[in-house]
């Protein structure tokens, strides 16, 4: 079977450090081509990292025909036109997280892709480490008994070059804020902890007065059955990047939860006030996410499919408007 042909949309530090060495630590995929604003960065980007072919524009990655599927690392105000286009041109679509800031946003691009046959997916990277097969299958041997509270929080200390030259990150424009940045892993976990949707949040937020975004992000997920989750994230405090699941027979704890490396993980199950460890082998996890993608091209079916992207898209939009009105807000269905 041939391997999935990608195209790097952007020559962002998230593909150059993570995604390309990911898709080569797999098995079903080759990068076969990068795209950048100018030529000589496109260049640069694909000499680096021995990518056959550079294109000094985006129209010209899509306009490649050696090219299946393109990974988009773009800032999060680009996501909505460049996932069009890509669609457009025939390209399945790996975006960067989050998909969108808006649910309407979300619901164009997933339209746009449905309408070119092409597949969708939100790139949170996390979900294929096996480490959360671990928390998976204590679920399913009724381990963990009937969840009823979900933590999850991801924040770190954002200072130094990134602060000084208004990183994307932090800039309203681009989309922006601790929430969209970090705190949509922690509302990532509290789904999938729960297997469902919230119905309502309550969520405040600490603005910048400088770069007028959020700089740290909090909020309360109220799940069917009145279940809750816990969410934070940000760039003011560091070393958080867990979640926690509370059940009637034991709680888990992840505590690298999103960014584990590429040694082994371990899982911590507490029961009774007794600590047991499961590890996980080491994994490249940006190289299961491509795979995974890339099979899903050839079967068909994706784990967390454009509709998962939506509703993920529709807490972060409630959250927001949450944290702005100071009032809990229901979330919209998808």
């Amino acid at each position: 079977m041939a391997k999935l042909r990608w195209g790097i949309l952007s020559t962002a530090a998230i593909a150059k450090r993570a995604f390309v060495p990911g898709v080569r630590n797999g098995t079903e995929g080759e990068v076969v081509a990068v795209g950048s604003r100018t030529i000589e960065a496109a260049r640069a980007f694909a000499a680096d990292l021995s990518i056959p072919r550079a294109h000094g524009s985006y129209e010209a990655l899509l306009a490649d025909r050696e090219v299946d599927a393109v990974y988009i690392g773009l800032p999060n105000s680009m996501h909505l036109e460049w996932t069009v286009k890509a669609a457009q041109a025939g390209k399945h679509v790996l975006c960067e997280k989050p998909l969108a800031r808006t649910l309407a946003d979300a619901r164009v691009m997933k339209a746009a892709c449905d309408a070119a046959g092409v597949i969708l997916m939100e790139a949170f990277m996390w979900r294929h480490h096996p480490q959360h097969v671990i928390v998976r299958d204590l679920f399913m041997q009724g381990a963990i008994g009937d969840v009823g509270y979900v933590r999850a929080a991801f924040n770190y200390v954002m200072s130094g070059p990134r602060l000084e030259n208004r990183d994307h990150r932090i800039r309203p424009d681009m989309q922006g804020g601790g929430l969209m940045d970090v705190g949509c892993y922690a509302v990532n976990a509290a789904r999938m902890a729960y297997g469902e949707e919230p119905v309502e949040v309550a969520a405040m937020q600490r603005v910048s007065d400088e770069f007028e975004v959020d700089m740290s992000f909090a909020g309360i997920l109220r799940f069917p059955g009145g279940r809750l989750a816990v969410i934070d994230g940000g760039f003011e405090s560091t070393g958080s990047q867990f979640y926690e699941i509370a059940g009637t027979m034991a709680s888990v704890r992840v505590e690298k939860a999103y960014l584990p490396g590429l040694e082994p993980a371990t899982v911590r199950v507490s029961r009774g006030g007794v600590d047991e460890f499961h590890q996980s082998a080491a994994f490249d996890q940006y190289g299961g996410e491509a795979d995974h993608f890339a099979r899903a091209i050839r079967e068909g079916h994706l784990d967390a499919p454009a509709e998962d992207g939506l509703a993920q898209t529709a807490v972060i939009e409630a959250l927001y408007e949450s944290a702005s009105t100071g009032r809990a807000v229901r979330v919209a269905t998808v």
